[in-house]
């Protein structure tokens, strides 16, 4: 079995992840998250674009939705990855405009915005973001490291 980058990525994203939340009290967005991000933070545009649509999909759902339906649990969590697919989805509308490629936003790109706007709304946007982007960089160097050694 080769050990790609994807591997490396989703064991030591998981464990720092979840080491850095019991240490914190600080969710990053899920155990997921910082390892899709590790993957990507060679590309800002990719992770501009997943917080972007995090950023709407929590404004929608937050802000928005609740003056037409109750949200709450489950009925919040799949309205917040509804709006996240679709705006995933219009993004690609417009990617051909787009000067950067987004390839990297496919997959479990599509579920990663949705984790981190529902982590938006629990702890809000600037604590998720900080310290999803710096658990992500964690990552990112231990892959780095090990791929050096």
């Amino acid at each position: 079995m080769v050990i790609t980058d994807f591997y490396l990525a989703l064991v030591f994203g998981v464990v720092i992840g979840l080491l850095f939340s019991e240490f914190t009290g600080i969710n990053t967005g899920g155990v997921i998250v910082p390892c899709y991000l590790a993957l990507a933070i060679d590309t800002p545009e990719v992770i501009v674009s997943i917080f972007l649509v995090a950023l709407l999909t929590y404004l929608i759902v937050d802000y928005f939705l609740p003056k037409y339906i109750i949200l709450f649990g489950r009925r919040r969590f799949v309205a917040l990855l509804i709006t996240s697919v679709i705006l995933k989805l219009l993004l690609e509308i417009v990617y051909p405009a787009m000067p950067f490629a987004i390839f990297v936003f496919r997959g479990i790109g599509i579920i990663v915005p949705a984790l981190i706007a529902n982590a938006f709304s629990k702890q809000g946007i600037r604590l998720t973001t900080f310290s999803t982007l710096f658990v992500s960089g964690i990552v990112f160097l231990v892959i780095a490291t090990i791929h050096f050694i």
